[in-house]
């Protein structure tokens, strides 16, 4: 009994250690200030850098919706449902939306205007509005037709 619970604590710590050092979730109000505070060129950064990563995002609905989605050089559409948030701030008083994306619109069919959401996904888009940061987070898997609408 002994050696088989070494063994086990021996496979088992590793992967433990591995998933809590690089699989952190991202914080997204960290992110939404990091995003705030960069140049143009550092924000390209910090979007690459984050881009198809996993996130936890939570808020208040402000509306839930259609949206198509074009891209014009590949000649490629798609059509998503949101749940977009009311504006948010974070600690450091930036303030920011939050974009949720599926594909299934049962997903958003029984989602009501004011009422507590939260969801996980994927960063597909991070975008200065000037008055706000936008986050877009996609709630499903991300497939090479996603791919290419969210360059």
């Amino acid at each position: 009994m002994g050696k088989t619970l070494k063994i086990a604590v021996f496979l088992i710590l590793p992967v433990l250690i591995y998933s809590h050092c690089f699989c952190q979730r991202i914080d997204i109000e960290g992110l939404v200030d990091e995003y705030r505070k960069s140049t143009d060129i550092q924000k390209t950064k910090v979007f690459s850098d984050n881009k198809g990563k996993e996130i936890t995002a939570s808020g208040i609905v402000d509306n839930a919706g259609v949206y198509d989605f074009f891209n014009s050089t590949e000649n490629i559409k798609n059509t998503y449902y949101q749940i977009t948030t009311k504006q948010q701030k974070t600690k450091a008083n930036t303030p920011y939306q939050v974009i949720f994306l599926f594909k299934d619109r049962d997903k958003v069919d029984s989602v009501n205007k004011d009422e507590a959401f939260q969801a996980g996904g994927k960063i597909i888009r991070l975008t200065d509005e000037r008055l706000q940061i936008a986050v877009w987070i996609l709630c499903a898997e991300l497939s090479d037709k996603d791919k290419a609408l969210f360059q």
